[in-house]
Order: C-alpha cells, then structure tokens, then sequence
C-alpha cells in the first residue's frame, strides 16, 4: 500500500524520468478491476491523453498528482497499486488499469492488483473531489509542529472513545499515513493502537510527534518500505521495525516477542511490554 513516503519517491522519479514527454498513446481499463477507481468513463482517457506533455509530479498525502498538459491531472495511488516506467515494450505487464506510449517508444502502466485511484481530473475537478482535493498538513512539512498536532488533540471530547490508531489513519488522520507506517510510530512512542486517545499524556503526545516525523523522514530518505516498488520496480530501503516479518521475533528493545493483533480492519505488531494498553 502506497504511503506518504513511497508517493514522495514515485513523485521525485516521475520528475526526473517522465516530465517534459509527449503521449502518443494511450488505454485504460483494458483489464477491468472492481476496485481500480476512474474519473468517469475510462474509455475517455486515450482522447485526454494523446498529444499531451507530462508535467511535474508531486506527493498529496499519499496519492501522487502529475500534469497531463495546461487542463489536467493525473491521480494515482492508494492500497495495492504498481506504477512502472518501462524502456522496451516486451517488460510490460500483461494487465494494466492505464498503458501510457511516449514520443520515445517508453511506457507508464499502472496496475491495480488490491485497490486503487486511476483519476485523470480537471483542475476544477480535482478541487471538488472529496479525496483528490482534500488539502492536509503534511507530516514532513514546516506546518507538521508540535502545536499543531495538539491541536488535533485538542479538539477530541473528554469522554470520545476513539484509539490512537483512529486518530491517526482515519479522523482526524495523519496525511499520508496509513497502517502500515502506524505500525513503527506507535512503537516508537511506546502506544498501543487501542491505546484512547483521551489518556495521552503530555509526554506521550511529545514522543508521538517525534515519532510520526522520524519515521515518515528516515522511510523517505530510504525510498519507502521494502515491501512496496519504485518507478523502476526496485524495492524501498526501509525495513519496518513492526511488521508481517518481525511476528515472534524478540522486541529490538526489551526482547519480548512482537504479537500481532486484528484491529480496525487490519492488522497491527506491537511489543506488548513497550506499548502496554493501560487498564480503562
């Protein structure tokens, strides 16, 4: 699943790989998928497409929006999608949601495989997008401060029975932080994903916030998590301290075996002595 760090590395190579190109050819949902989401009707795309040139691309949480020409955007990302830059036709993927052709016989393909956005949007389109034009602080950005995250705090009721792990992925949310970095951040904060967020401390909300940055920062500077690819189909450096890998392994901290749990419809690996849930 495309997060924010994995849509920042996808938005640097399109910048450095794709801009400045000419589309001579397009498709779209040449291989029909229930869950791969179009601006309405796919068969539309080729005509959007052809003739226009590439823009600049950039990170929106954890979608990544590129300049198809002066009118348009291009909105990709979200749960198990593949974009791929291919020099020779013979690597291209046998199904594909989106086939792009440049003036110098190189592809785009994107191909969803769990779920994701295919939008190709007009800029006025895009601002009245529930999703596309939702406009979040971005926890990399100068705006992320402490300040502001405990305004986001703040504004939860005494009595609200949310978990931290809602707060952070779902409402209020974290821009581009989904569950599988929540995993290393709450570790790293030592807070259980059931953990409500009524019962933070002033200190735990401090470790929350140096938590959310370091690890969005050091998953970016590694070009996302080992377990999602790159334009080029080559893995990110980022090795997740909690994940589907470290199960039963000891605790890199205090050596207790990491457990897994389902919560929130999906699941979360934790320390059970680091991250205790405290009695309610």
């Amino acid at each position: 699943m495309l997060e924010l760090p994995e849509a920042v590395t996808l938005a640097r190579q399109i910048n450095q790989t794709l801009t400045g190109k000419t589309i001579v050819a397009a498709r779209a949902n040449t291989s029909p998928h229930k869950f791969a989401f179009f601006q309405g009707d796919p068969e539309t795309y080729p005509d959007k497409l052809q003739n226009q040139i590439i823009g600049e691309a950039s990170a929106r949480g954890s979608l990544i929006a590129t300049g198809i020409g002066t009118e348009r955007v291009l909105l990709l990302g979200d749960g198990g999608l593949r974009i791929l830059y291919h020099e020779q036709e013979k690597t291209l993927p046998k199904k594909q949601q989106l086939l792009i052709r440049f003036d110098d016989s190189t592809y785009l393909t994107v191909s969803v495989s769990g779920w994701g956005a295919v939008w190709l949007m007009t800029h006025e389109e895009q601002a009245a997008h529930k999703y596309a034009g939702y406009e979040g602080v971005s926890p990399i950005s100068d705006e992320f401060t402490e300040s502001y995250l405990d305004a986001l705090f703040a504004a939860v009721p005494p009595h609200d029975k949310r978990s931290i792990k809602y707060f952070i992925v779902s409402d209020p949310k974290i821009w581009g932080v989904a569950n599988g970095y929540l995993q290393d951040i709450l570790f790293r904060a030592g807070l259980h994903p059931r953990r409500r967020v009524v019962s933070l401390t002033d200190k735990d909300r401090q470790h929350l916030y140096g938590a959310i940055r370091t690890t969005v920062r050091e998953a970016i500077a590694a070009n996302g998590r080992v377990t999602e690819r790159d334009l080029f189909n080559q893995r990110g450096n980022y090795t997740p301290l909690m994940y589907t890998k470290t199960k039963s392994t000891p605790c890199t901290v205090c050596g207790t075996p990491v457990e897994r749990i389902s919560y929130l419809g999906g699941s979360c690996y934790l320390c059970p002595n680091c991250q205790p849930l405290p009695e309610v």
